[in-house]
C-alpha cells in the first residue's frame, strides 16, 4: 500500500520516478556511506512551484538522487530538476545546481552548506584505507567505493572510492565558495569587520563548527 501511495504522490508532485532493488546500497558500504544520512527517515520534498511531497526518504551520495523507501524496503529513486529543498527528520537539505547540500543555518537564510561528494578512485588497484588528507575546508577518506552506473555495487568485489566533504556558505537558495570574497559579498554591511578579521590574522576555518562561529559574528 505504502509503495502504491508514495508512487502516486511523487507522480501526482511530477517527480520522475525509478524503481530500484531491494537496497541500493553494496553489502559492502556502510548506509552512513552510501547516503548522506545514516537511515531513511520521514521527510519533505520542496518543488518550485508545486505542493511538497512526502515519504520516508534519505538522499545517495554517489549520485545526488533523492530515494524513496516503501514499507518492502524497495527504493524509489527521483532526480527532478525542480527539487529546492529537503528536509529528512530535522536535517535540511538545499539543492543547488543538482547538488543536495547539508544546511547548518546561523540564521533564517544564512549559513553553512556541506557538500559530500563520492568518487571512484580510478585505474588504482589498491586505496590508502584509512588516510585523510586535507586542504582548506575540505576534508579528503580514502576508503571503499564503487559507482552505480559503471559497475555492479552487488557483485562480490570491493571497489576503492573517496569522500570528500567541502564547507560552503548558502544565502538564501544560493550556494558559495568559503572565501573572503563571498563573505564580503554576503555580509555586505560587514565588510570592514570581515576585513578586520582577517588582517587580525584568523584563518579560513577548516571544521562546520569553527565556520559557523566566524559567520556568527557578522550575522544580524
Amino acid at each position: 500500500m505504502f509503495k502504491r501511495i508514495a508512487l502516486l504522490l511523487l507522480l501526482a508532485a511530477g517527480l520522475p520516478v525509478a524503481l530500484l532493488a531491494q537496497s541500493s546500497a553494496p553489502k559492502w558500504m556502510p548506509d552512513s556511506v552510501y547516503y548522506l544520512l545514516p537511515r531513511f527517515g520521514q521527510g519533505y520534498v520542496f518543488l518550485r512551484g508545486q505542493m511538497p511531497a512526502q515519504g520516508k526518504m534519505n538522499i545517495c551520495a554517489v549520485d545526488n538522487t533523492l530515494r524513496f523507501l516503501d514499507d518492502n524496503g524497495t527504493e524509489l529513486s527521483s532526480g527532478e530538476e525542480h527539487i529546492l529543498k529537503v528536509v529528512i527528520d530535522t536535517v535540511s537539505f538545499l539543492r543547488y545546481q543538482d547538488v543536495f547540500y547539508r544546511q547548518y543555518p546561523v540564521k533564517a537564510d544564512v549559513g553553512v552548506a556541506l557538500r559530500r561528494k563520492v568518487q571512484i578512485i580510478r585505474d588504482k588497484k589498491e586505496a590508502a584505507y584509512g588516510g585523510t588528507s586535507q586542504t582548506s575546508s575540505t576534508k579528503q577518506y580514502n576508503t571503499l567505493y564503487a559507482d552505480g552506473v559503471s559497475y555492479n555495487l552487488n557483485d562480490g568485489k570491493e571497489y576503492p572510492f573517496e569522500i570528500t566533504e567541502t564547507i560552503y556558505i548558502y544565502k538564501g537558495d544560493g550556494v558559495f565558495p568559503l572565501t573572503k570574497k563571498s563573505l564580503r559579498k554576503i555580509f555586505a554591511s560587514r565588510k570592514a569587520d570581515v576585513d578586520a578579521w582577517f588582517q587580525a590574522g584568523h584563518a579560513m576555518p577548516r571544521t562546520v563548527e569553527k565556520t559557523l562561529e566566524m559567520l556568527a559574528q557578522w550575522a544580524e
